[in-house]
């Protein structure tokens, strides 16, 4: 199977912005990121899509870092 992108989502500090955002994930699990989209909730939560970069092994790292 063969995947283009994977996408994860979750709610973080209002405080923190993009480029903390894509760094964590760099560094905590080993992935390049493509992009980050944030979205601010009225209940004072950011919420991040985090896309990841394009791999040839895509499925295998969603395992790596828990989608699935």
């Amino acid at each position: 199977m063969k995947t283009d992108k994977i996408q994860a989502c979750s709610f973080l500090d209002i405080k923190v912005n993009k480029h903390q955002i894509k760094q964590a994930v760099k560094t905590l699990q080993g992935t390049d990121v493509a992009k980050v989209s944030t979205l601010l909730r009225p209940n004072v939560k950011k919420k991040a899509y985090v896309r990841l970069a394009p791999v040839s092994d895509a499925p295998g790292n969603a395992n790596k870092i828990g989608i699935i």
